[in-house]
């Protein structure tokens, strides 16, 4: 966002401010201890969906 403050209107000073909120390369004191000891997940570490062919297969 390239506009001085006093150019933006009402709008989009509040998108600039929930931007700003949640702008993870400035916020990096966790929430939470949860948060804090909590390893994100790799893509496909849950597994993936079953499908018919797998529900016939485990029959």
């Amino acid at each position: 966002m390239n506009k001085s403050e006093k150019d933006m209107d009402k709008q989009e000073k509040k998108i600039n401010k929930l931007a700003e909120d949640i702008n993870p390369s400035e916020d990096v004191t966790p929430d939470s201890l949860a948060e804090a000891t909590t390893v994100p997940l790799e893509d496909g570490a849950l597994g993936g969906n079953a499908t018919q062919k797998d529900a016939k297969d485990n029959k």
